[in-house]
């Protein structure tokens, strides 16, 4: 599939095709590459892990607690202006 790729810099196409001819692969099969390698990194960082993981501060304060400190929060915050 032939495809035009718009807003790339001169000098990081020529580091694209200068990569691709280093490592002996066409180009497109080297842009495959590049896109797998990224998906493979985006699938391993730690975001799942702080979004979902185990919460490390869950236990520390009661629910009356937690409900005081908001209510302190909510009479004490105000905009700036």
């Amino acid at each position: 599939m032939d495809v035009c790729i718009k807003n790339i810099e001169e000098e990081d196409w020529i580091t694209f095709k200068t990569e691709s001819a280093k490592h002996g692969v066409r180009m497109g099969n080297f842009f495959n590459r590049l896109v797998e390698e990224h998906e493979q990194r985006c699938a391993e960082s730690n975001w799942d892990k702080v979004l979902f993981g185990e919460k490390i501060c869950q236990g520390m304060v009661t629910r009356e607690e937690g409900k005081k400190i908001r209510e302190l929060f909510r009479e004490s915050f105000s905009m700036r202006g």
